[in-house]
């Protein structure tokens, strides 16, 4: 058992309804970050967030537990759930 998780699963467990997952990602000065407890940040028309994200690149975030949105790079993604992000399946 290989302990990578292809994106495309990534992305569609993000999009899940009361999804909550944990990652690991590079921010764009190259040091690593990690947010627990995550949800993907609500929206009226998720659909066309989904749609906007997909173009864009960017995740749009909730941490309940500090209670803060923020933004991630998709492609800067390294870890979801403790499992690698292989970003070419």
């Amino acid at each position: 058992m290989t302990n990578e998780m292809p994106l495309g699963r990534v992305l569609s467990e993000v999009n899940a309804p009361n999804s909550v997952f944990d990652i690991k990602y590079r921010k764009v000065d190259g040091t690593v970050g990690t947010k627990l407890g995550c949800t993907r940040l609500a929206t009226s028309n998720a659909l066309n967030e989904r749609k906007k994200m997909n173009r864009s690149g960017l995740l749009k975030l909730f941490q309940p537990s500090t209670g803060r949105q923020f933004e991630v790079y998709i492609d800067l993604l390294v870890q979801f759930n403790g499992l690698d992000i292989d970003h070419e399946r």
